[in-house]
């Protein structure tokens, strides 16, 4: 029998092809083909990635790869849907697996998964996401050993609790988004010799005084809204001496004081390169611009400057917070009014807001005290909304789409959405200016009065030419 030129490459060679394709094409193509392509994909190490997936591909997993080749699948990432992780699929019996990923987790397949991740003695990386809308009563108890594990991700909306008397010797990061101070610091300094990153939403508490220092850590972001300023830095700063990265996120106003922070920084933290804030307090906390100002002068001393640490205030009238950042800002979304949006900062900088990918734009009409945004300070921008509050039969104002064109590149956005009652009929001349836009959403009674009833052939041209998503509301 004359051997096809397919047949001649080496099993190496293929091996290779195959890292670029997935499980279900590669079986669905070679397997029963002959005894050699057989033996080979039996001795695949197997990545399967089950988002988004259809009921049809699902099934061939289920019923057809699960069972041939339990124990060579590596790496596994799912969502739990369908009770597939109830009825269907057995975690317990991948006892190879080295990467776990299960997003929108409810709580009764919670309860049935932890139990079994004690029989993934190779499992390496962890990632559990509970759905946002889960209401779980009790604390989650951790009591699993995982002796290789080196990232664990526990994003599971209840407070988590470590009560077991396992080491993890190799756990390196470790995300929680639940957890009080007194748990951690015991959990930290005697089960994770190496742990070097910790990101944590903490709830409350405070640190036991046996609890000695911690000095392996070395990048600690905390999330907490609920924990006063002298209460977060006596219990968090007296645990962790040898950080040379902070980062905090926090509500209050009292963490804005640059004056106690470098008095900490410069004390607590020695090796500290790296240091961020995120604070938001509502405007209750009444601030008036020269406030805001002699708040940021406490942050202009030789010691921020030095390590280039530099901050920020944004502040919109319209807004329910006032938030004081570090920069540039770490988020990747924005809300902001374009005629009235306050900035102050330490440092006039180009590259303020350089990580905003998505842009909520307020439109309304500009008055006389009214403070437009720097030219191009979102520039990076790629997802774009724009939500008018104007009024029926408000005039809207003359030189809006320059107004816009100075705050973001056109050119960068690939999305845009219209959110409001009133826009300018000619709105969608924008997409003249956009030629990377792919993708729409629209309300259809906007849609109708900005095409003439879908008369005016040049935008709906382009609307045939650019958009391949476009969603009606």
């Amino acid at each position: 029998m004359k051997l096809s030129k397919f047949e001649l490459i080496p099993n190496e060679v293929l091996l290779e092809i195959f890292e670029y394709l997935s499980p279900y094409n590669i079986f669905q193509a070679f397997y029963y083909l002959n005894r050699r392509y057989n033996d080979l994909l039996i001795s695949l190490h197997v990545r399967i990635d089950l988002l988004n997936k259809y009921k049809k591909i699902f099934d061939y997993y289920n019923y057809f790869l699960f069972p041939l080749v339990p124990y060579n699948i590596i790496s596994f990432r799912c969502e739990d849907i369908c009770d597939r992780l109830i009825y269907q699929i057995r975690l317990s019996e991948f006892i190879s697996l080295k990467y776990l990923t299960i997003s929108n987790l409810n709580i009764e397949t919670l309860q049935i998964i932890i139990p079994q991740l004690s029989k993934l003695q190779k499992l390496i990386y962890l990632n559990l996401q509970t759905r946002n809308n889960i209401n779980i009563e009790n604390e989650i108890i951790f009591q699993r050993q995982l002796p290789l594990i080196q990232t664990c991700i526990l994003n599971l909306n209840k407070k988590i609790s470590f009560q077991n008397e396992h080491f993890y010797p190799n756990l390196k990061d470790l995300i929680l988004n639940q957890c009080n101070i007194e748990d951690l610091g015991l959990f930290i300094q005697n089960y994770t010799p190496q742990l070097q990153h910790l990101t944590v939403t903490l709830i409350d508490g405070k640190i036991p005084e046996e609890i000695d220092k911690i000095h392996h850590l070395k990048s600690l972001i905390i999330n907490s809204h609920t924990i006063p300023f002298h209460r977060l830095t006596n219990s968090i700063f007296n645990l962790f001496r040898d950080l040379q990265r902070l980062s905090i996120n926090a509500m209050g106003i009292e963490y804005t004081n640059g004056k106690q922070w470098q008095t900490l920084l410069s004390s607590k933290f020695p090796q500290l390169n790296c240091f961020q804030l995120r604070i938001i307090f509502p405007q209750e906390d009444t601030l008036t611009s020269d406030d805001r100002i002699q708040l940021l002068k406490t942050f202009e001393t030789s010691y921020f400057r030095h390590h280039k640490w530099y901050f920020a205030f944004i502040y919109c009238p319209s807004m329910t917070n006032i938030e004081f950042f570090s920069l540039p800002m770490i988020n990747k979304k924005i809300d902001v009014n374009l005629y009235n949006t306050s900035i102050e900062t330490t440092m006039n900088d180009e590259h303020t807001f350089k990580n905003i990918k998505e842009l909520s734009l307020i439109l309304t009409t500009p008055n006389e005290t009214s403070s437009p945004l720097f030219d191009s300070c979102f520039f990076n921008v790629e997802n774009l909304k724009l939500i008018s509050e104007f009024r029926e039969y408000q005039p809207f104002p003359k030189n809006l789409y320059v107004d816009i064109s100075r705050l973001i590149k056109f050119s960068h956005i690939k999305s845009m959405e219209l959110i409001g009652m009133h826009f300018p009929s000619t709105i969608l001349i924008l997409l003249d200016y956009m030629p990377n836009l792919h993708s729409i959403t629209i309300t259809l009674n906007h849609l109708i009065k900005m095409t003439k009833t879908l008369t005016d052939n040049k935008i709906c041209q382009h609307l045939t030419k650019l958009i391949k998503h476009l969603t009606i509301t």
